[in-house]
């Protein structure tokens, strides 16, 4: 079942109607749904799939002959470029899943698929569409060795992870709380999501996901970070400190002892994978009161898995994942849950403003780090009107503490009062803070609303 994608279905739609041969690069991590995206586009039309190996050319062609059951004379990648033949009529579209195992292997692979490109000026034109999980590969080794072929490349499409909003139609039948946790927990990863079983508890869904040692995804931070970088062992002090919230460069070297230098070079690759990113507090004029370069972890199901499976896997080996959670998971879960659901609060705004149904037109989102507080979300437009919001998930309604409290962060910030102010709460608000939100023009969103 393909959710969302629909931009990315237009823009493949859009390169198949052009005329004469295309190349096309979709990327992104294990699971992220590239080859479901590639078989929707492809449905009707005429199709040839077939997803490589990690093998050596010769063992990659011979799959390839018995696989597709296609006889080939010899087994190179121009004996199977050859017998691509193209019939007269619509353009075939030709999918080459894990296209990095056949490029790594033999340096013939991007000259064949050149010549057979270029084969379209004579006969009828086809779509390569190139797939790949090789996040760091894509990104950093495939110009290099692309060749003849680069001169066909149209576009190279990173897929990612889907949007909250994609998340709720994808598990239709959750609420927006589920749906919620199923973000913090697993991030919008589809092949994550389809494990969440819809019915049970959260802690069910936990135990079985994480918490023991059969369970799928208990290994699976660890092997996605090996698949795409070396020296685990460092990557993996360096998320640890992160997931206790040690999110200064400061606070990572006195943790880790690494240099300084090393650790930038590190975090640089894991924000290229889009695993960690570096935050820095609204550019306000408030600067002397404004923290910057805070890192945290982004991919939320790494940031599950380092802070609640890395630091008891002991225990769970030894078979007490349920203990874990009871100490661990069950205690620390709203404090945790307060970074996903900013995120969620700040998707909201950014669609209300996208929609036009925002007071103004706001240019950029992020968020202000003062020393004694944080806005979670800060907004402004051209005309340096703000929009601010707060944003909370425990279990107590939100109270008249939070005005004073975002008060004194305004003028910390000196930004003002905000042309428009949002509170974001999961179990509603108190009845003097709805008075006085009313009384000074606050919007009031719980959870139910998003």
């Amino acid at each position: 079942m393909l959710v969302g994608r629909t931009q990315e279905l237009k823009n493949l739609e859009t390169i198949y109607r052009k005329k004469g041969s295309n190349l096309v690069v979709l990327y992104g991590r294990k699971g992220i749904g590239k080859t479901t995206l590639a078989k929707e586009f492809a449905k009707d039309k005429p199709v040839f799939y077939y997803s490589a190996r990690q093998v050596t050319e010769k063992e990659q062609v011979l799959c390839i002959q018995k696989e597709c059951q296609i006889q080939l004379p010899s087994a190179d990648y121009k004996t199977f470029f050859r017998i691509l033949q193209r019939k007269k009529g619509e353009k075939p579209v030709i999918i080459l899943d894990e296209f990095q195992y056949m490029a790594q292997e033999s340096e013939q692979f991007f000259q064949a698929l050149a010549e057979y490109l270029e084969n379209g000026k004579k006969a009828v034109p086809a779509m390569v569409l190139l797939l790949s999980s090789s996040i760091n590969w894509v990104e950093n080794s495939m110009a290099d060795v692309l060749g003849q072929a680069t001169r066909f490349v149209t576009t190279i499409l990173k897929v990612k992870e889907f949007s909250f909003v994609d998340l709720v139609k994808f598990e239709k039948n959750s609420t927006v709380e589920d749906s919620m946790y199923i973000s913090a927990v697993l991030g919008g990863v589809p092949a994550y999501v389809k494990l969440w079983q819809e019915g049970k508890s959260l802690k069910e869904n936990i135990l079985s996901l994480f918490l023991h040692t059969q369970a799928p995804l208990y290994e699976e931070a660890e092997h996605f970070l090996k698949r795409e970088l070396r020296e685990l062992s460092a990557y993996n002090a360096i998320l640890a400190a992160l997931a206790e919230g040690q999110n200064k460069l400061n606070e990572i070297y006195e943790r880790t002892g690494f240099s300084r230098a090393k650790i930038s070079v590190y975090l640089k690759n894991l924000i290229a994978l889009d695993i960690v990113e570096k935050m820095f507090s609204y550019d306000t004029s408030g600067q002397v009161n404004a923290q910057k370069g805070l890192y945290r972890i982004k991919d939320a199901c790494i940031r599950f898995w380092y802070c609640f499976v890395y630091p008891n896997q002991s225990a769970i080996e030894e078979g007490n994942g349920e203990e874990v959670y009871e100490q661990y998971v069950k205690q620390r879960m709203p404090a945790y849950m307060r970074e996903s659901f900013r995120m969620v609060c700040k998707e909201f705004l950014c669609l209300m403003n996208q929609y036009g149904k925002l007071k103004y037109r706001y240019i950029s989102f992020g968020s202000w780090f003062g020393k004694t507080g944080l806005i979670d979300i800060l907004a402004k437009e051209e005309e340096n009107h703000y929009l601010a919001a707060f944003c909370d998930f425990s279990e107590q309604p939100m109270d008249c503490n939070i005005i004073e409290m975002a008060n004194s962060l305004f003028e910390q910030a000196e930004i003002g009062k905000p042309s428009e102010y949002y509170l974001f709460a999961r179990n509603g608000f108190t009845k003097d803070l709805q008075k006085q939100a009313k009384e000074r023009g606050i919007s009031l969103v719980c959870l139910e609303d998003l």
